[in-house]
């Protein structure tokens, strides 16, 4: 094998985990059914005050905002304080400090699916650099990439599992230069609308989104490659045989 297969092999194996990682977090961010629910199960329009017809609106524009739609985060809802018949107009439910950090936010996110667009050119060249005459080498890649990348993914899946907080903290440490990321829930809505609930169970979700497709890959690719040594062991026995 020489060095330009080598490193489309290593490429690949590096490359594809990075690109399912990235896909699985942005169906979890942009599933619209899973921040409806979560709206419901951590009573978001009581802690909110929004009024219930406008929740609907304020999801659809925080995901748009998200994706890049919309320009920016200064979203208006009316908020009923005390009741259905005590509304009041439409104002901005949104602080200068939340506004900000979703900047930061969705740059990051825009970043990541830049990246992971990047990564599925180079994993393409690689595959197909790979595919008339080193389909062994892609198997291979596969495996050892997705095997490396589920160990790796499960130890820092356990840390926000034993500890969630800490773990919480330190990920908005390493990818914020600033502190904006943490709320007062007395002033901040965006800390009753995404609460830590809402957190773990998109992180969850996210885990599952990253293991189940790694962990077929693992599998289907392992059985070929356990296959393929079986019919070497064979034919080395009956080469010795004769």
């Amino acid at each position: 094998m020489n060095k330009t297969i080598k490193i489309c092999a290593v490429l690949l194996g590096m490359l594809f985990p990075v690109i399912i990682f990235i896909s699985a977090i942005e169906v979890a961010v942009f599933d619209k059914a899973f921040y409806t629910d979560q709206m419901a199960k951590n009573q978001v329009i009581k802690n909110t005050g929004i009024y219930p017809p406008d929740m609907d609106l304020v999801v659809d524009e925080m995901i748009s905002y998200l994706k890049g739609d919309r320009q920016d985060f200064d979203i208006k809802a009316r908020l009923a304080p005390e009741n259905a018949k005590n509304v009041v107009d439409r104002v901005a439910i949104f602080n200068d400090k939340e506004i900000t950090h979703m900047d930061d936010v969705r740059n990051l996110l825009l970043f990541f699916l830049g990246l992971r667009d990047a990564a599925m050119i180079l994993a393409l060249i690689s595959f197909l650099m790979l595919l008339k005459d080193h389909q062994q080498a892609i198997i291979k890649a596969l495996f050892y990439g997705s095997t490396i990348f589920i160990v790796l993914f499960l130890v820092i899946g356990a840390s926000f599992v034993f500890n969630f907080n800490d773990t919480f903290i330190l990920f908005h440490q390493l990818f914020f230069t600033n502190d904006l990321w943490i709320m007062d829930p007395s002033t901040d809505r965006l800390i009753w609308i995404v609460p830590e609930p809402f957190f773990f169970a998109m992180i969850s979700r996210m885990v599952i989104y990253i293991l189940v497709p790694l962990g077929l890959t693992t599998l289907a690719s392992g059985l070929v490659l356990f296959k393929n040594k079986e019919k070497k062991k064979m034919h080395k026995t009956k080469m010795h045989e004769l």
